[in-house]
């Protein structure tokens, strides 16, 4: 779970552009897409502009790559760059690219390599400019509030039992701390019922120091006036709104509390929303993407691997299909669609690398990440024929874990109140 609180290194900031191109069309993919939290502006209440401005970003970093007037048509900048318009704004397979520019398929995935590293670190740079520029901004007070908040997440998270918590049993604890602070600042406290919200692969401790820490600013806020506490529904995302109502012209001051709450949301694969729309309505929303089925599907010959693999991933939220062929794994495919594809390459009488292949080329499963696993030392083939990541054998649990993060950020169900 660290890996959701601490800055991406440039490799997995590789892997989440490769990810967000793969899927460029698909809006609600990119509003979630941990590469929109980094490169996309916060805007209260525009999830949809979100993926817009995410999707914007790369169609401009591609436009980039774009040679100067002048270059010859022939040169291996333009032959670059037309594979990146190809591929990902005409959405175009790689044989079908291939086709268009009378490619051979080395020259293509080389050339296909060397432009997707250098758009990579044009998205990179910019996202460290814009790192730089908000922290020479930012004064020596806040500067340290938000090193405090990261030395309070890092230090909770070095603690974290990762479970499926019961928020509506959690907020039944909290009562007796929060209603003595609610008495004090004369604000009346509604709290609608929470049948069933569940938030999927939390810690209890971490997420009632996120909960607590926005109740109480709430508090402040809403001084003399009245807080509501409830449940919501909203699209992709489900979880905790606080509204505090009433307060007057209450100063808003920058609160280290926040910033652990969101640092901590972060972490537990959800996020911190804030709407003030003046002196009479404050509003926070602890957001999760709604809990989905997930499956993994292992293509490995070795039936003891697929084992192993759901032993590493129970009570993870994760269902594991084996499958000892591409055969198999076709009609798996064919009668249900996995959220991630474990394969290895090295199986009897089969080419694994042309299975890959096979998958990235179909209309119908191109979109499906495939984790490729084998004791072969080639991740960067992997990640050229379209793996968006490469796990050397054996695989512990820890590894596995790690490469899903992208898709097992927590979730959260809730049956609505009745």
């Amino acid at each position: 779970m660290s890996e959701f609180l601490q800055l991406p290194t440039r490799e997995m900031f590789a892997k989440w552009v490769r990810e967000a191109l793969n899927r460029l069309y698909d809006s609600p993919y990119l509003q979630m897409h941990p590469l929109a939290t980094l490169l996309v502006e916060e805007e209260a209440g525009a999830p949809l502009r979100r993926s817009q401005n995410l999707r914007r970003i790369l169609l401009e970093a591609i436009q980039a790559m774009r040679p100067e007037v002048g270059i010859p048509a022939q040169s291996p900048d333009w032959r670059a760059y037309r594979i990146l318009e190809l591929r990902y704004i005409e959405g175009l397979s790689p044989n079908e690219a291939m086709r268009r520019l009378a490619l051979g398929k080395s020259q293509f995935f080389r050339d296909q390599a060397r432009v997707l590293d250098a758009l990579i670190d044009v998205l990179w740079e910019r996202w460290q400019k814009s790192r730089q520029k908000v922290t020479s901004a930012a004064d020596a007070s806040s500067t340290t509030q938000e090193e405090l908040a990261h030395s309070e997440a890092e230090r909770l998270c070095a603690h974290a039992t990762w479970e499926t918590v019961d928020v509506a049993e959690l907020l039944k604890d909290l009562r007796a701390v929060v209603d003595p602070l609610a008495k004090a600042k004369a604000v009346s406290v509604h709290l609608t019922p929470l049948h069933h919200l569940t938030i999927v692969n939390a810690d209890r401790v971490m997420l009632r120091q996120a909960i607590l820490n926005v109740i109480t600013y709430a508090l402040d806020i809403a001084r003399g006036g009245c807080m509501d506490v409830s449940g919501f529904v909203d699209g992709r995302e489900t979880g905790i709104r606080v509204i505090a109502r009433g307060g007057g012209a209450t100063p808003r001051r920058r609160e280290v509390g926040l910033e652990i709450c969101r640092q901590l949301m972060t972490a537990m694969g959800g996020r911190l929303c804030l709407e003030d729309r003046g002196d009479d309505y404050w509003e926070a929303r602890l957001a999760w993407p709604a809990a989905m089925p997930r499956v993994l599907l292992v293509v490995d010959d070795n039936e003891g691997f697929v084992d192993l693999f759901r032993r590493y991933l129970a009570g993870h939220n994760w269902r594991v299909i084996g499958a000892t062929s591409s055969a198999e794994a076709r009609e798996i495919i064919a009668e249900t669609r996995p959220t991630v594809i474990a394969l290895d390459v090295m199986m009897p009488a089969e080419d694994g690398w042309e299975f890959l292949m096979a998958l990235k080329t179909n209309r119908e499963t191109k979109d499906i990440p495939v984790i490729v696993c084998s004791v072969l030392n080639e991740p960067q083939l992997a990640l050229t024929l379209g793996a968006v990541a490469y796990l050397a054998k054996p695989v512990t649990q820890q590894t596995l874990l790690r490469a899903l993060a992208p898709w097992n950020q927590a979730g959260a169900s809730l049956e609505p109140a009745r």
